[in-house]
């Protein structure tokens, strides 16, 4: 009897007290995605995209939420308090980005106290929130005069945005700020694009076809998608527009042996494979992921060679079942690396408070080790296409043209593209306010004389 009354109990946990638990934990250094799961499912489903907002929002603007925190508390909370400092974050974020009425807003925020058993705070959180209600004419200007807490980005992003990009900076940390929409790839073995849209339509959900994507739509408001036309049937698939340019760019032929180096999860090799015909070998390091590539496939009906294997690794993963060897190689290579995701933080806003300056430099030495490798399963003649979603010159342009200055072998395809920016190596995709992610790409040539 006392364990179904624990259980009922953790049931009932309301959305504020789990998003006081979750911007905690990324606090401490975990990831939204590990710890929104646990907490999501005991909340009502009713309140779940409360949580979520409160969640995301708070995390989205935390540097210039945390700046308000030091001014309003007198004295710091203690590190078994980060929970409290949490729930302070959660409480200026209803008041200061959501527009809460604050008398409902900072009672309900105040009685989180009880149910975190920790009474003792209720006068703390109740006095900075009512101070701030008072004096936020007086509090929130000075925060406009900073570029770190008028966007809410780390000092290191901010340094080095505005370094890499001076004309494009203030845009990309605007667009970060803003929410993200649902963008749907039309699987084309199944419906061309006009066709879905006409299903949508009928449906009562109003869409529209994407720039350039050829197989893209982006929702006018986010649905539930296993709620779509065919969705279970694998008509579409949920993908940034930017992310789709990569099946267009790689552009694979009928017959052609392909590997996805980094694949998980899956959006890129299942494109591949709704594009041609081909044998598609699909690798990834991270086990745990490679449930989702799986997924992807079964769902569309799609079938490759999911392997578990680092792709910088020398140990012959490339052989598996298939039969490649390097004296058979692949004919194009499709290389996503693991990179800062600094093109899509509006959709992890997260990675705003977890990643790292000296992170870059790490990052940039795994891209290299892998490029290396990949380009080595690369037969002559055949073409590589590097990706990243980051929007960092250190990753993506300038890691590309130095691997070029070492292999005379290797020349970058000019990309004649009406999307994103002309680097000298490759072309630079900045997130897009109603648009797509950050991303990029370049596309290399091994040729046949060396």
């Amino acid at each position: 009897m006392e364990s179904l009354y624990g259980r009922r109990k953790q049931a009932e946990i309301t959305p504020r007290f789990a998003a006081a638990q979750a911007i905690a934990k990324v606090m401490a250094g975990q990831s939204l995605n590990q710890a929104i799961p646990a907490l999501e499912s005991n909340i009502d489903e009713n309140e779940r995209g409360f949580f979520r907002d409160l969640t995301l929002g708070t995390c989205r603007w935390y540097f210039r939420l945390n700046a308000l925190v030091k001014i309003l508390l007198k004295s710091p909370f203690q590190e078994e308090d980060s929970d409290l400092h949490a729930l302070l974050l959660i409480g200026l974020y209803q008041l200061s980005v959501q527009g809460k009425a604050p008398h409902a807003a900072v009672h309900a925020t105040v009685e989180v106290c009880d149910d975190m058993g920790k009474q003792y705070a209720k006068s703390v959180i109740n006095a900075c929130l009512r101070r701030y209600g008072r004096e936020y004419e007086e509090l929130l200007p000075p925060l406009e005069t900073n570029p770190v807490t008028a966007t809410s980005h780390p000092k290191w992003l901010v340094k080095m945005l505005t370094k890499a990009w001076p004309e494009d900076w203030s845009r990309i940390l605007e667009a970060n700020n803003e929410r993200a929409p649902l963008c749907l790839r039309v699987n084309q073995r199944k419906h061309t694009r006009d066709g879905y849209l006409a299903m949508l339509l009928e449906d009562g959900l109003s869409a529209h076809a994407t720039e350039h994507s050829a197989d893209g739509i982006y929702l006018h408001e986010s649905v539930d998608v296993t709620c779509l036309p065919e969705f279970a049937e694998g008509a579409v698939s949920v993908q940034d527009e930017a992310a789709q340019l990569a099946a267009q760019i790689l552009a694979p032929k009928n017959g052609e042996r392909i590997l996805d180096a980094c694949a998980a999860p899956g959006g890129k090799s299942c494109h591949l494979l709704e594009t041609a015909d081909i044998s598609l070998l699909a690798v990834d390091a991270d086990e745990s992921r490679l449930g989702r590539v799986h997924e992807n496939l079964a769902r569309l009906g799609l079938e490759a060679e999911v392997v578990c294997a680092d792709v910088a690794a020398d140990d012959g993963w490339w052989g598996s079942d298939s039969g490649n060897t390097e004296e058979s190689p692949f004919d194009a290579i499709l290389l996503d690396v693991p990179c800062s995701a600094t093109g899509v933080i509006r959709r992890h806003p997260d990675i705003r408070m977890l990643r790292r300056r000296e992170d870059i430099q790490q990052l940039e030495t795994v891209q290299a080790e892998i490029l290396e490798r990949a380009w080595a399963l690369l037969k002559p003649g055949g073409r590589l296409l590097y990706a990243t979603c980051s929007v960092l010159p250190q990753e993506n342009s300038e890691q590309v043209m130095a691997f070029v200055n070492k292999h005379p072998e290797a020349s970058v395809v000019t990309l004649e593209a009406s999307w994103g920016k002309a680097c000298e190596a490759g072309r630079q995709l900045f997130p897009q306010t109603d648009g797509h992610d950050g991303f990029y790409y370049a596309l290399l040539n091994k040729t046949h004389e060396f």
